[in-house]
């Protein structure tokens, strides 16, 4: 796994960030679907290529804690 994969998944699915902000991994890019608590706009997706969202990383699969 690359470093990029490490702090920028490439899996279509839901993660929280370092701030507990929950974003949303599509094939198309990147969806913030709740920051500090409030939802953010559900339709747009950003198309964030080259390390934008790698700054908000590490993210963690939401599945991680749905399981445990």
């Amino acid at each position: 796994m690359s470093r990029s994969e490490k702090t920028e998944p490439n899996t279509v699915g839901l993660y929280w960030d370092r701030d507990g902000d929950i974003w949303q991994r599509e094939d198309g890019g990147w969806r913030l679907i709740l920051q500090s608590g409030i939802a953010v706009d559900p339709v747009s997706v950003w198309d964030w290529d080259g390390g934008c969202v790698r700054d908000y990383a590490p993210f963690t699969p939401m599945s991680s804690f749905a399981a445990g």
